[in-house]
C-alpha cells in the first residue's frame, strides 16, 4: 500500500540542498546525506562511500543552481531525482558555469529524506 504522505516535496529538497551547497560549509550538506551513501561527483573519478568521505569531497567554492528534474517513487519510503544543475565559479574576474546532469535516490531514514545515492557527472558536448 502505497502512503502519498510519506513521499517528500522533492521541489523543497532540492531547495534545501542547492542553498546548502551555496553556503560552502560541508558539514552542513552532508547532514543531507544518509551514512550509507554513495557519490560519484562532477569533478572526481573516486566513488565516495559514506557520509564521512562524502564529506571531504565538497571543498569547493562554486555555487550551483537547480534547474530541470524528474522524480519517480520508488517505494514510500524511496525517490528517485534525475534532472539538471548548473555550477559556476569565478575565473579570471569571469563566471564561468558547468551544465551537469544528476541523480539523486532519496530514503526516508527516522522521518527525515536522506541522500542515499548522488551521481553527478558534466553535460556531453
Amino acid at each position: 500500500m502505497k502512503n502519498n504522505f510519506l513521499v517528500p516535496d522533492v521541489n523543497e529538497f532540492l531547495e534545501l540542498w542547492e542553498q546548502t551547497f551555496n553556503v560552502h560549509a560541508p558539514e552542513r550538506l552532508v547532514g543531507l546525506y544518509a551514512d550509507d551513501a554513495l557519490f560519484q561527483g562532477t569533478s572526481s573519478a573516486k566513488l565516495c562511500i559514506g557520509a564521512k568521505e562524502i564529506g571531504t569531497y565538497f571543498h569547493g567554492i562554486a555555487t550551483v543552481r537547480m534547474d530541470v528534474w524528474h522524480s519517480v517513487t520508488l517505494a514510500y519510503n524511496v525517490v528517485l531525482v534525475v534532472g539538471h544543475y548548473v555550477f559556476s565559479r569565478m575565473r579570471n574576474g569571469h563566471e564561468v558555469s558547468t551544465p551537469a546532469r544528476f541523480t539523486f535516490v532519496l530514503r526516508l531514514e527516522d522521518g527525515v529524506w536522506k541522500i542515499v545515492h548522488h551521481h553527478s557527472s558534466a553535460i556531453p558536448d
